[in-house]
């Protein structure tokens, strides 16, 4: 396949930007999502302080991806790239994204939220240098904290 480029992370601040992403395909990603992909979830998500950011290559969206600062932790979560764009090293991409975004906060801690049955994100959790700390995020006992002190 070849390299398609470098990504761009637009944070989703209007509604009609939240509601545009909301409509993206979440097949496309496939079907390991934390939570049902709808306007509603999205909505809570950003409710409780989660910035939603749409991850683009050559204006077309190929994830999504959730931070939110809690203290001195940058807590991250984002759905599969988009199955067309895999292998392009956007997902390396992403994780670099969190630690650009963990310094802009001036936080020392990046925890990244994957579920338990993820080997590809297992994988690259650990090549970024994230440990697995055993705890589960809310009542999801799917959903397993990596947890990277910068």
């Amino acid at each position: 396949m070849e390299d398609k480029g470098s990504l761009v992370f637009k944070e989703a601040k209007k509604e009609e930007e939240v509601v545009n992403l909301s409509k993206f395909d979440v097949q496309a990603f496939t079907d390991t999502q934390d939570f049902s992909w709808t306007l509603d979830n999205i909505k809570k998500e950003i409710k409780t302080g989660w910035k939603l950011y749409s991850v683009v290559t050559d204006d077309e969206i190929v994830a999504a991806v959730l931070v939110k600062r809690d203290g001195d932790t940058l807590h991250t979560k984002n759905t599969p790239i988009k199955m067309a764009f895999q292998g392009n090293g956007f997902s390396h991409q992403i994780k670099n994204f969190y630690e650009e975004e963990a310094e802009k906060f001036n936080v020392r801690k990046v925890i990244n939220y994957c579920p338990v049955d993820n080997f590809r994100m297992i994988a690259l959790n650990e090549s970024h240098g994230y440990k697995r700390t055993g705890n589960a995020f809310g009542n999801n006992q799917n959903i397993i904290e990596w947890v990277k002190v910068l």
